[in-house]
């Protein structure tokens, strides 16, 4: 199968991933904060400038802002700032199907005790579903989450048992936000990972 044999994600499976995050976005008001563009094989979810390509070839980290809706398909760091109240933000992260991804706080500035919130989930949740599913998956659903307010700074990295996670947060104070840190690694278990990008990117 493809798993086995190591093929990445074919382009109708990018498409339909990119269009998840297109209709996502619509559905929340959040269009204003699309970019759409054509992208290339290699990089679906972003279309990387003639800068940016020397930047990442001179090994040095990327860094860009998230957006209220956001997907990434790339490392670096990423900051979120609230310019209003955000109550319904999530980030979407994909890899290839060998790689597991982790996700590191590198600045956290939220209210707990207002009300804000920053979560990890161990996959995607898509329209109350989960991807993989609870069926699918090693970790008990509440295993799967990891929440900055309950851990603080007891837990300040997380990752991946595939390669999709997702973050998902509230921030009402202008002003307030977080800085985030996306890696890569290998991950031995091409199949489980594969059919997980699979699951989630046809549903």
């Amino acid at each position: 199968s493809a798993a086995r044999g190591g093929v990445s994600m074919p382009s109708a499976f990018q498409f339909q991933c990119h269009f998840i995050l297109i209709f996502l976005a619509a559905s929340k008001g959040e269009t204003r904060y699309l970019e759409v563009r054509d992208a290339g094989e290699d990089e679906p979810f972003l279309l990387l400038s003639e800068d940016l390509k020397r930047e990442l070839s001179a090994q040095q980290i990327y860094r860009r802002a998230l957006r209220c809706i956001d997907m990434l398909s790339i490392e670096g760091q990423f900051t979120f700032t609230a310019e209003q109240p955000q109550l319904h933000c999530a980030t979407f992260f994909i890899g290839e199907p060998e790689e597991l991804i982790t996700i590191d706080y590198d600045f956290v500035n939220i209210d707990c005790q207002g009300g804000d919130f920053l979560k990890v989930f161990d996959g995607w949740i898509l329209k109350g579903e989960k991807f993989p599913s609870s069926l699918d998956h090693p970790l008990s659903t509440s295993q799967r989450y990891t929440d900055f307010c309950e851990s603080g700074n007891i837990q300040r990295s997380t990752r991946s048992s595939q390669n999709v996670a997702m973050i998902f947060f509230r921030i009402h104070q202008p002003g307030n936000g977080f800085t985030i840190t996306i890696k890569k690694n290998t991950n031995l278990f091409r199949k489980s990972a594969f059919y997980t990008v699979k699951w989630a990117c046809t549903w």
